[in-house]
């Protein structure tokens, strides 16, 4: 089973750009089953991320904040774990 969802940004100042993203897919339950909640989170943000950048955005702290219902300081963690920006 594949979840989809429409996110809009801003583009700029004032264009807005329509990204379609996957939120959740079939090896999610084989991720949260073998190691929990926050590697699914980890796998998730990944996900998005590169999608997003396939499609010429990239996704802000907030963006994720936002699609992934968690806090900008979880997500930094997060980041900060996988060795990333």
């Amino acid at each position: 089973m594949k979840c989809s969802l429409v996110y809009w940004m801003r583009e700029g100042s004032e264009r807005l750009k329509s990204l379609k993203l996957t939120y959740c897919c079939d090896n999610d339950i084989e991720v949260l089953n073998r190691s929990g909640l926050a590697e699914l989170r980890r796998h998730r943000m990944l996900r998005l991320m590169e999608e997003a950048e396939k499609q010429g955005a990239r996704l802000t702290y907030r963006d994720l904040s936002l699609i992934l219902l968690t806090s900008r300081s979880t997500l930094k963690r997060d980041m900060r774990e996988r060795g990333q920006r």
